[in-house]
């Protein structure tokens, strides 16, 4: 496939919509990866979501860029896309810990409710022999104490 863009075309004239990804190539702007949140006759509004660096940061920092200054831009990689293996693990291993806290509390709020749930569940697993219960009642006590157990630890209760 052969690129038809001229060489020589700027920033400026290339079309960019929400969610293109920006890096300043002047002193006017502070050094990171920009986001584009907004873009209205030729006017950018920019989100600064990486550093010097390229590493993901939340600054909150809003920018509003005129068409004038669209030179002062070059295109850039999502940061996102570049976070080692290692931080995406621990990422994912706090969000595990902090919803399994949530969770807890959210049983623990509602404790009745709670051994209630849990009380039908484990009848379902446990209870066929000892309460001589049909399979199919079993399974529906199965169902219904771990749909309860998850709506209450939702925080939905």
């Amino acid at each position: 496939m052969v690129d038809d863009t001229p060489a020589d075309e700027t920033l400026a004239d290339a079309a960019l919509s929400v969610y293109d990804h920006l890096r300043p190539t002047t002193g006017g702007y502070p050094a990171g990866i920009y986001r584009v949140v907004g873009a209205s006759e030729g006017d950018l509004a920019l989100l600064r979501v990486a550093d010097a660096d390229d590493r993901r940061v939340n600054t909150g920092e809003l920018y509003h860029v005129p068409a004038a200054d669209r030179s002062a831009f070059e295109p850039a990689e999502n940061p996102d896309g570049n976070r080692p293996a290692t931080a995406t693990m621990r990422s994912s291993l706090d969000r595990l810990y902090w919803s399994a806290r949530v969770f807890v509390r959210s049983l623990a709020a509602h404790p009745i409710a709670s051994a209630i749930a849990l009380a039908l569940f484990l009848a379902g697993e446990f209870g066929q022999g000892a309460l001589s219960l049909s399979p199919l009642v079993a399974s529906a006590l199965i169902i219904v104490g771990g749909l309860s157990l998850v709506y209450i630890g939702s925080g939905r209760l």
